[in-house]
């Protein structure tokens, strides 16, 4: 087995450790999510650091370790991260960046796709010409999807009815959209109109290139969070911090 490979990384955590070190939770294209130390990181200068900043992703050259973690020997950052003085971006990228790491297992290699779903949420994080927002929202749903949890969106998730061209009402609990006749067996589902289901439809389809091109309003947007809420607290074993922050800034 080779001592060293290398690979292109996202940083979904950093805690530090000692003087100077910084251990990281990165996700890998190829190796899924691993732990490595970074040594002498917070020296000055600290030629790596920029590079091991919070959702960096950089092409990284690791040593295996011994024990739990490897080590990083070279980083040198490929993608764009969320600036610092944006407190809206930032959080948004903690949410995607905590949720990735709750979901996915370390150790493992990705499903197909994962790795660049996750470097694609960030970078629109970072994109000042798009709204996080919507960008979160995206992540989320793809993510519960992965998981397994894909909610009914074309019938009535409980009576199994068609849907008509009106509003309903989402419950995670029920696992998808309710008629008007099921809806009241869930005071906690979320009243969606036409437009909201729409775009969870797009959603569900995988289709990036037209989710991109909706423009969403604020109201629909509160509403795609609301789901994604609901939905995260129904599969997710443990409340994630970052919702907390995001509702602050937002």
């Amino acid at each position: 087995m080779s001592t060293t490979y290398t690979d292109e990384g996202i940083v979904l955590r950093r805690v530090d450790y000692a003087e100077a070190d910084r251990i990281l939770t990165i996700l890998t294209r190829e190796h899924g999510k691993v732990g490595v130390i970074a040594r002498g990181v917070r020296k000055a200068p600290g030629r790596m650091a920029p590079h091991t900043d919070l959702f960096a992703r950089s092409r990284m050259q690791i040593a295996r370790g011994r024990g739990e973690l490897d080590v990083l020997t070279q980083a040198q950052r490929v993608g764009p991260v969320p600036p610092v003085t944006d407190a809206r971006r930032t959080a948004c990228a903690a949410l995607c960046a905590e949720l990735a790491d709750r979901v996915l297992e370390g150790g493992h290699p990705l499903d197909e796709g994962i790795y660049q779903l996750v470097a694609d949420t960030i970078e629109a994080c970072a994109d000042t010409q798009r709204d996080p927002r919507a960008a979160v929202a995206w992540f989320a749903r793809r993510m519960i999807d992965r998981l397994g949890y894909a909610p009914e969106l074309t019938v009535c998730a409980s009576c199994g009815s068609a849907l008509e061209e009106r509003p309903a009402h989402f419950s995670a609990a029920g696992g998808g959209l309710l008629c008007a006749r099921c809806a009241a067996a869930d005071p906690g589902a979320v009243e969606c109109s036409v437009r909201v289901i729409k775009v969870l439809r797009v959603i569900a389809a995988g289709d990036a290139e037209l989710y991109t091109r909706l423009r969403l309003d604020a109201a629909t947007l509160e509403v795609l969070e609301q789901v994604v809420e609901r939905e995260l607290a129904q599969h997710v074993d443990r409340r994630l911090r970052s919702l907390d922050v995001l509702r602050a800034v937002f």
